[in-house]
Order: structure tokens, then C-alpha cells, then sequence
């Protein structure tokens, strides 16, 4: 940087003329500079003046503005970038937002975590920590940071490294009940994707048995009940008669059976009189043939 020298005023009043240094202490070229409100307040010495003029032409941000901004979460270099100013000037305004975002930082590191499957958990620095050891063992210190969101709340970051692996976890903060949830889908991953979980095959269940009813088979119908083969017995083949009318057979045996009547089918009395029922023949006595002696 060239140093200049003020050696007059210019013949109108509305300049000063500033010659540089030259070679061998000679006078160099000359410069004028117009007297302005700018150069009035340099040189009272007055630096709010001077910011004040640079924001009312518009080439310099407000302070509010730069807090804004560096609250939101932009650096100082990038705010002094991005409008032309010097980063010195930024920093004047900044670093009283930037002591806000490490505290809030610090206070979210000890906010507990909530997850989507239950309560609060344990301290967000000990959570990232643990979800850190199932990537790898290789885990270097994470940098927190915090900044204020478009909707007013605050944000933490925790930017991590393990092994090869890297990236940059965000947790929307909850001041009064000083918990910190996923606010992305990143973190959200980070944060429940990676669990160890035993997978069980998933088995459909056995349908629910029903009582059964056992309905017996029906028998067959035996049909109505049939006489004894002839060809078993020849006491049977006797009662038919040759034209196999059962009725003619049964008249006949009646007729014998009435012949007989000192036949005696049951048993008598103690005086020796016959028993009243020994007149009463059985059926089987009727159907075979069957005589029964005192």
C-alpha cells in the first residue's frame, strides 16, 4: 500500500490534493480527493458516522443485517463476500452472534434426543457418539454449531468423521424442554437407520382351528328284517309250505299247536295245577316248532 501526503486544498475548496512518495523522498503523482461527508467524519474520527453514510448509499450492509445473517448461520467471510465489505467490518457486528450460536451449541449437546419410537433418550453428544461406533471405530471429535431457523427456532449441527465416512447431522432444539429431534431426513437415517436390530423372518400365522363335527357315515339300511335262509336249517325249510306262503305255514302250526293242549311251555304251580301262562305258547315256540315236556 502506497502512502499518500495532503499538501493543499484545491483552488475551489471541494478537494484535497494528496501527492505519494516518490523515489529519493521527491514529491510522486498527485491525487485529489473531494471533501465529502464521508471525509468530514474520518476526520472528526467519527465511525458510526462513517457506517451510517456507507449504509444510506447502500455500499454497506446494516449491523442489523450482518446479525441477521450471521444468526441464520452464515460466516463472516461469506456475509463479507457476498456484499463487497471488508471482513473486519463484518466481524465488529458479528461477534456477539457468533458467542450466541456456540452457547446454544454448547446447550443442545446436553439436550436429550427424541426419536420417533419414544421418549427422550440420552444426551445428544453421547447419542452421536454411540451411532458413531457402529460405522466405524475411527471417530474424530465432532463440531457443533447452532443457528436460528426461518421459522425463529434453533437448529444444532454436528458435523462428524469416522474412518472415511462423513457428515453433517441437524437437530431442530427445543429450548424448554431442552430435547433435540431430526430435522432432515439425513438425520433422521443417522439416527434410526442404522440400528442393530435382529431380523426374525416374518411367518404368516396358522389359521385358527375350528371344532370339527364328526358326523358318523349313516349304515346302510339293513331293509326290513329277513327270514333265515331255508338252505340253514332244515327245521325252517319245514314250516314253508312248497308254494312259500308264510301265512299257510303259520295257520297249520296254530292248528297243531291247539291239538295239543296238554302241551306245557312254562312251568306249574306247587299244588300241581298248570300254570295259566303254560297255555300262552312263545313265539319262537310258533315260528321253529319247538315242544317243551313237562
Amino acid at each position: 500500500m502506497r502512502t499518500l501526503r495532503l499538501v493543499a486544498l484545491s483552488e475551489d475548496g471541494q478537494s484535497l490534493v494528496l501527492v505519494a512518495d516518490g523515489p529519493d523522498g521527491a514529491d510522486g503523482e498527485k491525487f485529489a480527493l473531494p471533501i465529502d461527508d464521508r471525509v468530514r467524519a474520518a476526520a472528526r474520527g467519527d465511525a458510526r458516522r462513517l457506517i451510517q453514510i456507507d449504509v444510506d448509499s447502500g455500499s454497506e450492509l446494516p449491523p442489523r443485517v450482518i446479525q441477521q445473517r450471521i444468526r441464520a448461520g452464515e460466516t463472516p467471510e461469506q456475509v463479507a463476500a457476498s456484499s463487497g465489505t471488508r471482513v473486519e467490518r463484518i466481524m465488529r457486528f458479528a461477534h456477539p452472534v457468533i458467542q450466541e450460536r456456540e452457547r446454544v451449541a454448547d446447550q443442545a449437546r446436553e439436550a436429550r434426543v427424541r426419536l420417533s419410537d419414544g421418549g427422550p433418550g440420552v444426551a445428544l453428544q453421547q447419542f452421536m457418539v454411540e451411532r458413531l461406533r457402529l460405522i466405524d471405530t475411527d471417530i474424530e471429535a465432532v463440531r457443533w454449531d447452532a443457528f436460528r431457523g426461518d421459522d425463529g427456532s434453533w437448529v444444532a449441527t454436528g458435523a462428524w468423521r469416522a474412518g472415511e465416512k462423513s457428515g453433517t447431522t441437524r437437530w431442530r432444539f427445543d429450548l424448554p424442554s431442552r430435547t433435540v429431534t431430526p430435522i432432515d431426513a439425513a438425520t433422521t437415517d443417522f439416527a434410526e437407520g442404522t440400528r442393530l436390530v435382529r431380523v426374525v423372518p416374518e411367518v404368516a400365522p396358522a389359521p385358527r382351528s375350528r371344532p370339527v363335527s364328526v358326523v358318523p357315515e349313516p349304515e346302510p339300511d339293513p331293509g326290513p328284517p329277513a327270514l333265515i335262509d331255508p338252505d340253514e336249517d332244515e327245521h325252517v325249510r319245514d314250516v314253508h309250505a312248497p308254494d312259500g306262503s308264510p301265512e299257510d305255514d303259520m295257520a297249520a302250526l296254530l292248528d297243531e299247536v291247539a291239538e295239543h293242549d296238554t302241551v306245557v311251555l312254562g312251568r306249574t304251580g306247587e299244588d300241581g295245577d298248570e300254570d295259566p301262562r303254560a297255555r300262552i305258547p312263545a313265539w319262537e315256540d310258533i315260528v321253529f316248532g319247538v315242544r317243551r315236556n313237562r
